[in-house]
């Protein structure tokens, strides 16, 4: 059974390969980057063999556990660049979670990614080898259980990911995703804005490293170091740990398998409703009076919070901005009015993720093309439900910043900069949505799933649309730039080009991207449906 499911993995591959051109650029870009890699691996190997035992554990510790957190997060995202073997596809074969597995486990270690970083850990194992043949196989031993754990991890991440985001519970989840990230990153902000980055690592980061080294992190890869220093019982019970955590995440994503295998497709977004939100349209800070756009309106706005691709793409734009805000800003001391960054990064993310909006709508779409040329009214509606919430989100980011800098003389220009940046990635993105639309995932599916076909479409649809921002955006923030600078008095007129900017953006956007959706109904329904 194993080799049959591999071949069927590899022949699917060579498949879409040949179908779909964008993977063969894909696999062939990281083949490249990986040949790229393997001289500074060489290199990074022979640094570490000129290491100290302790220092060459610490280093490799910290390495795995960025790979463990890139492995958790990332396949959340691109998991649909490697969809040959979702096992809901043996749904209908009847075979089992027992029959299966071996299979689709083998598979999971021959993707590039898979094998590149294993090849990459097996080389950094090799400076071990000043240390004698037993500490060696300790060390090639303990990063062969971490390898299988970052592999492992990633199907784990993504499978319970898609498998709550497609339940009733998709909401929950989302909120409760947002708050111990936050949760977690606030005290991580606090120590680094208080103490510095220098400060931090003198103080805390042995202790890190050492407690990472007895958890499934870094067990199997502290595990050499305590067999150099002859603790050979500290070495096995890391090396323990590090299978034990291995046999769990295997059980974990079998359980996950198997419940793919017997379960029908799952939707969420569900909720009970005492009251008919679509008859009745929401009141929001912008509320369209016509019928046919409040009514597009009204729908989007219940998407925003019942729809699981909608609360994960609220979810993705915090990502960025909160990162910079808490990591960045501290480690590289950077001035005060670097802040500023958050909520202009905010506005165009906020906009930037809207590029393919239609789509996301897809199974109304029939409904508003057969309503009549309604273009204008429904791009007004839908870019409404997204500005509504995102403007009084960014206004109250730029004066938290505003307030937490001391600058309050940098306001007017710093509001008048992201509500133009907030406009004009609207309306891009409602041009991009028309022109270059792809298939996503349906209502209420996992926002983490891919159409078959689609991710090639998508990455020349969201390539587009940066490109577009990249040229836009430095003009409208020009001004600001200025205020800060040059002169002070340039942030009123900062505040005057990006209100102006920011209307003109948001209603060419929807004037554009409405006739072109009357001119392309039908192209609309036959690309995204």
């Amino acid at each position: 059974m194993v080799a049959a499911v591999v071949g069927v993995r590899l022949r699917t591959a060579w498949h879409l390969v040949r179908r779909e051109w964008w993977r063969g650029v894909v696999a062939g870009l990281g083949l490249l980057w990986m040949l790229v890699m393997l001289p500074w691996l060489i290199w990074g190997q022979a640094v570490l063999a000129d290491q100290g035992a302790s220092v060459r554990g610490d280093l490799l510790v910290a390495a795995v556990a960025i790979l463990t957190l890139g492995w958790v997060v990332v396949p959340l995202v691109l998991s649909g660049l490697d969809d040959t073997l979702d096992p809901s596809r043996f749904r209908a074969l009847g075979v089992s979670a027992r029959t299966i597995m071996p299979g689709i486990t083998v598979a999971a270690f021959l993707t590039l990614p898979a094998l590149f970083v294993g090849g990459a850990l097996g080389i950094l194992g090799l400076s071990w080898r000043a240390s004698g043949g037993a500490v060696l196989a300790v060390a090639i031993a303990g990063l062969a259980l971490a390898h299988g754990c970052l592999v492992l991890a990633a199907r784990v991440s993504a499978a319970w990911g898609a498998r709550v985001l497609s339940s009733r519970r998709a909401k929950l989840a989302t909120f409760t995703a947002l708050a111990c990230a936050l949760a977690a990153a606030a005290p991580v902000a606090y120590v680094l804005f208080r103490d510095g980055l220098t400060a931090v690592i003198e103080a805390d980061l042995d202790p890190l490293l050492a407690r990472l080294g007895g958890t499934p992190l870094g067990a199997g890869v502290a595990a050499p170091e305590r067999a150099a220093a002859g603790d050979w019982w500290g070495a096995a019970w890391r090396l323990g740990l590090q299978a034990g955590w291995l046999v769990l995440l295997h059980a974990a994503w079998r359980d996950t398998v198997a419940h793919q295998l017997v379960s029908p497709l799952g939707r969420g977004g569900g909720a009970q409703r005492r009251h008919d939100r679509i008859l009745e349209p929401v009141r929001t800070l912008i509320h369209p009076r016509d019928p046919a756009t409040a009514a597009v309106h009204a729908r989007l706005i219940r998407a925003w919070v019942s729809d699981p691709r909608y609360l994960a793409s609220l979810a993705g734009v915090l990502l960025l901005p909160v990162t910079f805000f808490a990591l960045v800003v501290p480690v590289f001391d950077l001035d005060r009015r670097w802040a500023y960054v958050v909520p202009v990064v905010l506005a165009a993310t906020i906009g930037w993720g809207r590029h393919n909006d239609v789509a996301f709508d897809s199974t109304a779409l029939w409904l508003d093309l057969v309503s009549g040329r309604l273009g204008q009214a429904v791009m007004r509606g839908r870019l409404a439900a997204s500005a509504s919430w995102a403007l009084p989100l960014i206004l109250v980011t730029a004066l938290a910043v505003i307030a937490w800098a001391g600058r309050w003389d940098h306001a007017p220009g710093l509001l008048g900069a992201c509500i133009g940046v907030l406009g004009v990635s609207l309306g891009v993105a409602a041009v991009s949505g028309v022109v270059i639309p792809y298939r996503a995932p349906a209502p209420g599916a996992s926002p983490f799933g891919s159409e078959v076909g689609a991710v090639g479409a998508g990455l020349v649809a969201q390539l587009a649309s940066s490109a577009v921002l990249a040229v836009l955006v430095p003009l409208v923030l020009l001004p600001f730039v200025l205020s800060l600078t040059v002169a002070p008095a340039w942030g009123w007129v900062a505040c005057v080009v990006g209100a102006v900017a920011g209307v003109a953006g948001y209603a060419g956007g929807v004037r554009g991207a409405g006739a072109i959706y009357d001119r392309r109904a039908g192209a609309l329904l036959a690309a995204v449906a």
